[in-house]
């Protein structure tokens, strides 16, 4: 039987991306029980002890290790995340066109899917774009990545416009009724990144002198240490340090809308229904608020701080509405989460059958 190796940033305990190996190691469990599934890992934490269907934890370093392991007719998958940019390390987009390169040199088949790509600068553009060529497909979660692999001429594989995985991620459905929105002391949910900015800490500041209710929210235990800084800082309750999907759906009824610096913190908050706010440069945020119709400020926007205000003074007078439109518009991208898992299906049988 072939041997199909998945890959991301796993490993890593951020919640976002251990969600998405989640997800993928459940997809080949239930429509391909009978192959070998081998997960490309930072730690050994990530087992299949702790994980929804069994799978063979590699390396994600050892590169002579995985070479032995791949085989011509095997399948690499790239399952989600935004691993294609040089903006946080030129090391991490060398690490991954290294990985392509050597499964194409052992005959091994490409599917890249989930994927967000860029920013990338002139000289990752030029590295990706023949390694990116190599692959069989390349499913992107926005627009902007697809349009960002059609300027860098990467036409080799199948190209498709999708969304992000989660959005077909097993979740428990929305326990909070409509009415009880607007019957309830507000309560503004903020999902940190570390390494904050001054911007951050006046919003902060503004946030908790205007609104009071003001709940710190991490997903990565890379901002856990910050968070508790920021707590004591400016006297807020303790920070809700979530490492499980179903902790923040036990939790989500308590907010009435959320800002968030990490995607799939704003992911998540859809997926519960509740409205949502984009802060930071990154355009993966961008892109998914536009998706959603919500906002996303930068944090060199002189409109910041007086647009956020307004916009949260505005949800909190109509939390109804506010509901509904994200019910919505959630609805219509949860079905799209179902047509891209299909697609992605019909791309690995594919692979599989011309073995």
């Amino acid at each position: 039987m072939p041997r199909v190796f998945l890959f991301g940033y796993y490993g890593y305990g951020n919640l976002g991306d251990e969600l998405l190996c989640d997800y993928y190691v459940r997809l080949f469990r239930q429509y391909f029980p009978g192959l070998e599934l081998v997960v490309l890992s930072a730690s050994k934490q990530l087992s299949p002890e702790n994980s929804s269907a069994p799978f063979t934890v590699a390396s994600r370093w050892n590169f002579r290790r995985l070479g032995r392991m791949m085989s011509p007719g095997d399948l690499l998958v790239g399952g989600g995340g935004s691993i294609f940019q040089d903006v946080t390390s030129k090391r991490s987009l060398l690490y991954y066109l290294t990985l392509l390169r050597l499964a194409r040199w052992r005959g091994v088949s490409i599917i890249l899917t989930g994927q967000g790509i860029g920013p990338l600068s002139a000289w990752g553009r030029k590295a990706a774009r023949p390694v990116l060529n190599l692959a069989g497909a390349i499913a992107c979660r926005d627009q902007r990545s697809l349009l960002t692999l059609a300027a860098m001429e990467v036409n080799a594989p199948q190209l498709y416009l999708g969304v992000d995985p989660l959005w077909d991620y097993p979740l428990p459905p929305p326990r909070l009724a409509v009415a009880a929105r607007g019957q309830r002391k507000p309560m503004i949910g903020y999902i940190l990144r570390s390494g904050g900015s001054r911007e951050q800490k006046h919003l902060l500041l503004t946030l908790r002198s205007l609104f009071a209710n003001l709940q710190l929210i991490t997903l990565s235990p890379a901002d856990d240490e910050e968070a508790h800084k920021l707590v004591d800082e400016l006297a807020l309750g303790s920070p809700w340090c979530i490492r499980d999907p179903e902790e923040f759906c036990l939790l989500a009824p308590e907010l009435t809308l959320v800002l968030s610096e990490r995607l799939h913190g704003l992911l998540l908050a859809a997926r519960c229904r509740i409205p949502g706010i984009g802060l930071g440069q990154d355009p993966k945020l961008h892109a998914f608020c536009r998706q959603m119709d919500w906002t996303c400020w930068g944090w060199r926007d002189p409109s910041l701080l007086m647009g956020v205000c307004t916009l949260i003074k505005k949800m909190i007078a109509d939390p109804v509405s506010a509901y509904q439109k994200v019910q919505q518009q959630a609805k219509i991208m949860e079905q799209k989460g179902e047509e891209d898992r299909r697609w992605f299906i019909n791309q690995v049988q594919t692979v599989l059958s011309g073995r």
